[in-house]
């Protein structure tokens, strides 16, 4: 205590200025008192029992009073310059409990940063410059006074400035930091900085439900999880108009602050977003590893006493989340009051969408892929399973419509065609939205009075002419080009087909369509068959190669030596279209190997004879062959070594 006995008192000039912070308190002491170093005067508070920490974290004890003692000033004007006068709204404790006069050594280093950033226009026009206890407050990065952003680093020597540089306004570079240009910011996040500043100052709620210190640790874990997500990052920069690059990572601190301030709505756009993001691979369950640690966060409010995160992620979870089951495994789920809430989810497995239609589990992801229930599927081992959800709101709709739905008799009968036809007309899509259940097809009565109306209003006649064919006709001449009832009926409905209604009583057996149409629309009617449901062996032949026809006899050879790949379908053998482009890719006749290598076709045979050249398909290599084929790849590599040659 000689130390305090030595000091004089101090001038007036030196009293804390409204907002100031201890450490600035004490620089500008030390240069009243011709201290070359703040560190002089702040090591008069030390002494071989007491070691001194960060000025601006003293708490209630000998040094405090010391400091007090020390500046001549009431030790409760000493506490309102140091961060423990804002524990009251930082600290988390449980509802109920009394706020604490003290931060602990986590809530400071969660809100208050190493460095100390300054605002260049501040420090302009300060007369005597001083250092604001708020620029130290990370979910604050902006001077509202004057509408820009903290610079926490210097822009000459790029380092972060520390407190206890000897010149507030001077980096240890000798960069004048009233000189810098800050960033500045839009009105939005000046706004949202408004909030948090009313929130830290006065306590406001920044979440309904929440207190104040709930309401700042929540901001902490959402500017972290945007900090992890780049693409929610990039559109908060377009709204805020700023530059990362100077503005550091204060930004995510804006980002959390506006998903509060737009409550929930924010929030579920950003969890689409966030949820795209890899996380880490340790964690525990499938929804963790889409939202990260935010779940547990939240559920750890909620034993705390502050529920809103919890049911807004909740309520997400049941409304939105596609990407797996939920069940009373995940920590928001764990009651008993919350597991019943899983009953009610907008989306729902495929076991229960199936339980509820009366289905076997496969047929639902047919469902899905055809579009007459709404679901997500993801691949789920081998044999084609898959796992996924489907939104309750599409099965109850599709059930509703099976219970007043119809059979394929009943159909039949309606419709005025065989069994055949209507099945015919279910897979064509004729009919929309028929399910194949174990008891057989139920077809929506809807879908079937949509097509007896739209028979009805077909233009009557009773043409004479032969160039008019019944439904029946029409597949029987255009059947071996393809031509289905439920594809005449699409022409027909798309006006590419002209159609009568020339006997009523008929029902779908009384149309009548033009032939002329039919027959200038066979070649499409072929191409699409063949493009739908493969080429057939006797038909490939024909159009394999433009302008060159294959026997059937040649084609089944290249089946054989697997050069074609063909499937069974009823007694024939198909081969897909797929497969015909990649043959095609690979393969060609004399005339295009000959125009590839710029050689007549005589040198071509003298080539294959002198065994520059062997065809994998010819006279030399299969016996009876009329013809060659070769491998495009060989005449690729012959053109090279012809090349390199010359």
């Amino acid at each position: 205590m000689t130390a305090l006995r030595e000091f004089r008192p101090l001038p007036a000039r030196t009293k804390p200025i409204a907002g100031e912070s201890l450490t600035s308190l004490f620089r500008r002491t030390s240069l009243a008192m011709g201290y070359e170093s703040p560190g002089r005067v702040a090591s008069l508070l030390s002494d071989r029992h007491a070691q001194l920490p960060h000025l601006n974290h003293l708490g209630a004890g000998p040094i405090l009073s010391r400091a007090a003692s020390l500046l001549l000033l009431p030790a409760e004007t000493i506490s309102s310059l140091i961060v423990h006068h804002y524990a009251p709204a930082l600290v988390l404790i449980k509802t109920g409990k009394t706020p604490p006069g003290r931060c602990d050594s986590k809530t400071i280093l969660r809100y208050f940063s190493a460095s100390w950033p300054v605002c260049p226009r501040c420090l302009r026009q300060d007369i005597v410059p001083f250092e604001r206890l708020l620029w130290s407050f990370r979910p604050l990065p902006v001077c509202r006074e004057h509408g820009c952003f903290l610079i926490s680093r210097c822009p000459a020597c790029h380092k972060p400035l520390r407190g206890d540089r000897p010149d507030v306004a001077r980096c240890r570079c000798g960069q004048d930091l009233g000189n810098v240009n800050p960033p500045a910011i839009s009105s939005h996040g000046l706004r949202l900085a408004e909030n948090l500043h009313r929130a830290l100052r006065e306590q406001v709620p920044l979440l309904p439900e929440m207190s104040t210190a709930a309401g700042f640790w929540w901001t902490e874990r959402l500017a972290a999880a945007i900090d992890a997500t780049p693409i929610w990052l990039a559109d908060v920069v377009k709204r805020t108009e700023v530059e990362t690059s100077r503005v550091g990572n204060g930004i995510v601190w804006l980002a959390a602050a506006e998903i509060l301030a737009e409550w929930p709505q924010r929030l579920q756009a950003f969890l689409d977003a966030f949820q795209k993001i890899d996380k880490h691979r340790t964690t525990s369950t499938g929804v963790s590893r889409r939202f990260g640690l935010l779940l547990r966060q939240a559920a750890y409010l909620e034993e705390m006493g502050y529920p809103p995160p919890a049911n807004a992620l909740r309520q997400y979870l049941l409304e939105h989340y596609a990407g797996g089951h939920l069940s009373g495994k995940i920590c928001l789920f764990q009651t008993p009051k919350q597991r019943s809430t899983l009953r009610r989810r907008t989306w729902i497995p495929q076991t229960l969408a199936a339980e509820m239609l009366g289905l076997r589990h496969g047929a639902v992801a047919k469902l899905v892929q055809q579009g007459i229930l709404e679901g997500r599927l993801l691949p789920a081992g081998r044999r084609g399973r898959s796992m996924g959800l489907v939104r309750r709101q599409s099965v109850e709709t599709l059930e509703r419509e099976l219970r007043s739905a119809i059979r394929v008799e009943a159909a039949a009968k309606r419709l005025g065609i065989g069994r055949h036809g209507v099945l015919d007309l279910i897979h064509g899509g004729i009919l929309p939205r028929a399910v194949r259940t174990a008891k057989g097809w139920l077809i929506p009565a809807a879908s079937v009075t949509d097509l007896e109306f739209y028979c009805g209003q077909l233009p009557p006649g009773k043409p004479t002419s032969l160039q008019w064919l019944t439904l029946r006709q029409a597949t029987h001449r255009f059947g071996p080009a393809g031509l289905t009832l439920a594809l005449l009926m699409e022409l027909v409905r798309s006006g590419k087909v002209s159609a009568r209604m020339a006997d009523p009583a008929k029902r779908l057996n009384g149309i009548v369509v033009s032939q002329s149409d039919l027959t200038e629309l066979s070649p499409q009617i072929r191409d699409r068959r063949d493009q739908e449901h493969g080429y057939p062996v006797h038909h490939l032949g024909k159009v394999l190669f433009a302008g060159r026809p294959i026997k059937v006899s040649v084609v089944k050879k290249w089946i054989s030596q697997k050069l074609l790949r063909a499937r069974k379908s009823g007694r024939a053998r198909v081969i897909a279209a797929t497969d015909v482009e990649r043959f095609r890719m690979q393969y060609c006749l004399a005339e295009e190997a000959c125009r590839l290598l710029d050689i007549t076709r005589s040198t071509l045979s003298r080539w294959e004879v002198a065994g520059l050249l062997r065809p994998i398909y010819g006279k030399r290599v299969t016996p009876g062959a009329g013809f060659s084929l070769y491998r495009r790849e060989d005449l690729v590599g012959l053109s090279r070594r012809r090349s390199r040659a010359a």
